[in-house]
């Protein structure tokens, strides 16, 4: 069993501790998190790890890799400590708060040969596999395009803002269903909570082969929705993640031109069809995955690199937002 030691507690971090402590593979032997919250939690879920009081004491408790799940704000920081520590590092996202950041880390895992994971979760989720599969075996045609809407009334962070925060989730997303890295970003975003702090916003990508991705994120909105649309020559899929659904609608407008010269569009549609979705829980596999790269039975998935990719998206997002919408050259 691999030694692991997590450092916070919180919203998420706490998921991230349970699957550890279930998992067959790992031995968690050391938590960290300085708030009386945090301790609680750690102890309630993994009673027989050390509570250590700092994460220099985690990294000095004889693990064998580290998970880093505290406030985005401390992710470079420790991400690095634990690099230098030579242990295999899970970060989740986003892997930094700035480009220069992220490319250190990425740079100081290539360097000493070390795996380090960013944590995109829904890469591991069976419902996009099942989208990704129908997209594969032709089930829609040639995709065109796709939009995805991110939306609670959440909770509005100190630091980070609703794009970094919200965004990688969707712009991976993207990447994975086109096969291809974006290479313009335009972006608007709004400010209503907190002075300085994007709340709302409409995020597009553009990308080599002409196809466009369309993400909307919120923070302020009355309804909780986790969708991920893709539309294709031939038909369209709908991922409700709220909904544990994946949809395939056979639908598509086709173009047509009269005897008389004039254009019209004809729409062809037939009865939508709920697609299986395979079994296991997204964050288990992903804690799977980053055991298996910490003993050189994988090569990390979401890694560094990847992580990397999604800070200069996200950046140029932020700039162009600051220049209303204008758009930026990856």
């Amino acid at each position: 069993m691999l030694k692991v030691g997590v450092a916070g507690v919180g919203r998420w971090g706490r998921n991230v501790l349970r699957n550890l402590v279930r998992h067959p593979g790992a031995d968690v032997v050391a938590v960290f998190d300085p708030s009386p919250a945090g301790k609680e939690q750690a102890a309630t879920i993994a009673p027989e790890a050390a509570l250590v009081e700092s994460f220099d004491a985690l990294l000095s408790a004889g693990v064998e890799a580290v998970a880093v799940c505290a406030a985005a704000e401390t992710h470079y920081e420790l991400a690095k400590a634990a690099l230098r520590h030579g242990l295999p590092t899970f970060v989740e996202k986003p892997l930094a708060l700035t480009v220069p950041q992220g490319e250190e880390l990425a740079a100081l895992a290539a360097e000493r040969n070390l795996p380090l994971l960013v944590g995109h979760v829904l890469r591991y989720h069976p419902a996009l596999a099942a989208v990704l599969s129908a997209i594969e075996s032709g089930e829609i045609g040639s995709v065109m395009h796709l939009h995805c809407t991110r939306t609670n009334f959440g909770r509005v962070r100190a630091v980070e803002n609703v794009l970094w925060s919200l965004a990688p989730h969707d712009i991976l997303n993207a990447v994975l269903v086109f096969g291809e890295w974006p290479e313009r970003v335009a972006c608007l975003a709004g400010e209503r909570v907190r002075p300085g702090i994007a709340d709302f916003a409409q995020l597009n990508l553009s990308f080599p082969s002409g196809r466009e991705a369309f993400i909307h994120l919120s923070w302020l909105d009355p309804l909780k929705r986790r969708e991920l649309t893709v539309i294709g020559e031939q038909g369209m899929l709908h991922w409700n993640d709220t909904a544990g659904t994946v949809e395939l609608h056979p639908n598509r407008a086709e173009p047509l031109t009269a005897a008389d010269g004039s254009a019209h569009t004809e729409h062809h549609s037939y009865a939508t069809r709920q697609l299986a979705i395979p079994d296991g829980e997204p964050l288990y596999r992903e804690m799977d995955h980053f055991l298996a790269c910490c003993e050189g039975r994988e090569t990390p998935l979401g890694s560094g690199v990847e992580g990397l990719k999604i800070l200069k998206i996200l950046a140029a997002a932020d700039q162009s937002a600051t220049a209303k919408g204008i758009p930026i050259t990856l």
